[in-house]
């Protein structure tokens, strides 16, 4: 077994693979016309992404120790911290994530849940599954490329669930949390 501070390298090289081979590349399910995140490759060339890896200790306090640091960082618009798959289990860590976005909102950090397609976490007893991240974003980046992006068919073969649970999910806190802007088609 690697020792700690290779595997959290591995873990972190893993993160930055990912980003830059499945996030940054168009992707079948778009037509080969766009990637999951069509923003992704111009955040990557700025250098305006980074990776944060947990370690050990309170998971949560980890989550919002790293969004606090981004919202300091002028020059980052998107941190995406890594976590064992178990971390998606436990009990109450979406709840808390959605909490912590009241905290963020107003300064202009949103954060999401997700799994990192693709990967294969490093972390023991991760039994093959991918990475649970937990990406950090700046907010109006993301609203201002969502608005744009409704005026292609980057959203045309999303599921209405996924796009209510992901697009009007993030324009309604928003608004309620204190982004003000003009929202189109709401």
């Amino acid at each position: 077994m690697e020792d700690a501070p290779q595997l959290f390298e591995a873990i972190e090289a893993d993160v930055w693979t990912w980003m830059r081979e499945f996030v940054a590349v168009k992707n079948n399910f778009y037509g080969a016309k766009f990637p999951p995140c069509p923003y992704a490759l111009r955040a990557l060339l700025l250098e305006t992404v980074d990776v944060a890896v947990w370690r050990s200790d309170d998971a949560r306090e980890f989550i919002r120790q790293q969004a606090a640091e981004m919202r300091d960082s002028p020059k980052l618009t998107t941190r995406v911290m890594a976590f064992p798959p178990r971390m998606q289990l436990v009990w109450g860590i979406s709840d808390f994530v959605e909490s912590l976005n009241a905290e963020l909102i107003p300064h202009n950090v949103f954060l999401n849940t997700g799994v990192a397609k693709t990967t294969t976490s490093r972390y023991p007893g991760s039994f093959g599954k991918p990475y649970f991240i937990v990406v950090a974003n700046s907010l109006d980046a993301v609203l201002d490329g969502a608005d744009t992006l409704k005026r292609t068919d980057y959203y045309a073969d999303w599921p209405p669930s996924h796009f209510e649970l992901v697009v009007g999910r993030r324009e309604r806190m928003a608004r309620r949390y204190g982004i003000k802007r003009e929202m189109d088609h709401l």
